[in-house]
């Protein structure tokens, strides 16, 4: 009999210390917050590549990197402005 109840004892320990299955918030939109931020992400960065550029360097290779580094500032600027309209500041994504 102690050993049924040393067994029960253990078992209930067992399942009690057991950590709790993740649970997510469900928005009434069906997304999780996670979904919902990389969905975010994906459109903020599609009105980046569809925003023209605004400044072109000439002058061979030099120009060429320039006119990438000005292209990769504009575009982090404009995903940054879109995250922080939709209500992720930078740094959270």
């Amino acid at each position: 009999m102690k050993t049924i109840s040393l067994f029960a004892l253990l078992l209930l320990c067992a399942c009690a210390a057991a950590p709790p299955p993740p649970q997510y918030i469900v928005r009434p939109t069906g997304r999780t917050p996670q979904e919902r931020k990389l969905s975010v992400l994906t459109q903020c960065q599609g009105e980046a590549a569809a925003t023209p550029q605004s400044l072109y360097i000439y002058g061979g290779l030099i120009g060429l990197a320039g006119t990438l580094a000005a292209r990769s500032v504009q575009d982090n600027a404009i995903v940054s402005a879109c995250m922080a309209r939709n209500g992720y500041p930078k740094g959270t994504y």
